[in-house]
């Protein structure tokens, strides 16, 4: 059995002529009457109000983009045989995702997203982080393990890699979000990283194949990170960072956004920070369960 199917090639093809943002599809998708077939047949039905969006992509899919992407997810499944694809309306995609506005309408995934990591907080911070960060990164995660929560971050250097690593070695579950394709992991010197998450949790890419890292692409990656996560840790970051930019996806999405006190209460612009909706201090890795108990309640228990 393929796969990938033609209806996954015809998704990819009409993100490259999406006229808007790659939400506006999801949104498409997820419309009250869609087909739960796909995209392929839905671009096929006749015309009613409020289709401007479905008769531009009807009008402007290129056949040609769609045996390009049908040929290059045959070679993916042959060199990647582990990764999946699923679209925002199969059963497979995240619920945390799912619920938040800016959701993608496809991911790409090696590994595997269980119910279990609906109990998830992303933990990021500084490339180049600080002794004392990465230590918290590593706190922070073991507490997360510990309280049977996931861990997610961006595979970035510095506190990202930290809290990965340490929940791995804590023998928990861990979701590494890509700034590029899913068959290119960047950094290249985490592709060890990312195929040991691949196997206690999930390396997942919103990027079609192939998609180098550029920088509008590591912003649209962290509002994968703040969507599959109940919470957010902020534990080293700048005014004007990529981690920051992670808090703000957070507070749009409703989620809370945590400072890490330690290092950051002394930062001006997190003193300023913190007396926006959504966003508090945390100054324990301990508190960690806590905070996502009071969201989803604890883990269930089962035998």
């Amino acid at each position: 059995m393929p796969r990938f199917d033609q209806d996954d090639a015809v998704l990819l093809a009409a993100t490259e002529v999406l006229p808007g943002e790659w939400r506006d599809l999801s949104d498409l998708l997820l419309r009250p009457g869609a087909p739960k077939e796909g995209l392929r047949s839905y671009l096929q039905r006749r015309s009613t109000s409020g289709d401007e969006l479905r008769v531009f992509l009807a009008e402007n899919l290129d056949p040609s983009r769609v045996a390009f992407w049908e040929n290059r997810l045959a070679a993916l499944a042959e060199q990647r045989p582990g990764v999946t694809m699923v679209a925002v309306t199969d059963s497979g995609y995240p619920s945390n995702l799912l619920s938040v506005y800016d959701r993608p309408p496809f991911l790409f995934m090696e590994g595997a997203i269980e119910d279990r990591d609906e109990r998830a907080i992303a933990i990021v911070g500084s490339r180049s982080a600080s002794r004392e960060a990465l230590a918290a990164a590593a706190a922070l995660a073991q507490a997360a393990v510990k309280a049977e929560i996931t861990v997610v971050s961006g595979l970035a250097r510095g506190v990202d890699a930290a809290a990965h690593r340490a929940a791995l070695d804590a023998g928990g579950r861990t979701i590494a979000v890509l700034g590029t394709g899913i068959d290119r992991v960047y950094p290249a010197e985490h592709a060890s990283l990312a195929a040991e998450i691949a196997t206690h949790g999930a390396v997942v890419s919103q990027f079609r194949p192939g998609s180098p890292p550029a920088k509008s692409t590591f912003p649209m990656r962290n509002a994968v990170v703040s969507g599959l996560s109940l919470v957010s840790v902020l534990v080293e970051a700048t005014e004007r960072s990529g981690t920051r930019s992670e808090a703000d996806h957070a507070v749009r999405q409703g989620r809370p956004a945590l400072l890490w006190e330690p290092i950051l209460g002394v930062e001006v612009w997190a003193q300023r920070f913190v007396t926006t909706p959504c966003v508090g201090w945390i100054n324990s890795a301990e508190d960690i369960g806590a905070v996502v108990d009071s969201r989803v309640g604890p883990p269930s228990r089962t035998g």
